[in-house]
């Protein structure tokens, strides 16, 4: 047994709680009250029982509702009369509150009401879960969503870089064909000037003499 269970058997059930402070109540004694030996309730008027005490106790206006738990817990009807219905359980006694914990539901209820796995218990843990599930797949989204976008920003900053080395190497090159086309005029007036105007001639050919008079060699 789990400590939830041990902790539902250790404290009495909300409905039975509820069903003594009802009894109990002086507000509607001419409805619902003790009999006179305490062992035992009577419902003195279902009709009353049912528009003005069953609402502020219950949320409800059911009559069959409130019978049917109370044959869950093992009550048992001592009378019918009609308007008078009587019931009695051995530990639902004036006094004596602190019996209420040995009510409990018929075995076959309070193994179904003793584990998590009632049908509403079973819609919550489902719902939890799936929560948690998405939760934290939403939590891998923003850090994929931060990764990604840390990344463009890098990727951007490179790029940026790259653009602006890629200007500088053009400018350089164009700087470097620019001096390139200005070296000849350059090169070509300070040969002039440093070697004279006659050197802008060409030379002539070596001389090509007639060598066959100073005979064979």
């Amino acid at each position: 047994m789990n400590k939830n269970s041990e902790d539902r058997l250790s404290k009495p059930n909300k409905f039975i709680l509820r069903a003594y402070e009802m009894i109990n109540n002086p507000k509607f004694v001419d409805v619902v009250s003790w009999t006179e030996s305490g062992y035992s309730f009577a419902i003195l008027n279902i009709n009353q029982f049912t528009t003005k005490v069953l609402p502020f106790y219950f949320k409800h206006k059911n009559f069959s509702s409130f019978v049917r738990q109370l044959n869950m817990y093992d009550f048992h009807k001592e009378r019918d009369t009609g308007d008078i219905q009587i019931y009695t359980h051995s530990s639902f006694i004036r006094g004596h509150p602190e019996k209420l914990i040995e009510v409990h539901r018929k075995s076959s209820d309070l193994l179904t009401d003793n584990i998590p796995s009632s049908n509403l218990e079973k819609k919550y843990l489902l719902l939890n879960t799936k929560q948690k599930l998405l939760q934290e797949k939403v939590n891998t989204l923003e850090q994929s969503y931060k990764d990604v976008s840390n990344y463009n920003q890098l990727l951007m900053s490179q790029i940026i870089q790259c653009m602006d080395r890629e200007q500088k190497v053009e400018q350089l090159l164009m700087m470097f064909i620019q001096q390139i086309k200005e070296v000849p005029s350059s090169l070509e007036s300070s040969y002039l000037n440093i070697m004279g105007p006659n050197m802008a001639r060409p030379l002539n050919p070596p001389f090509m003499g007639d060598y066959s008079r100073y005979g064979r060699m």
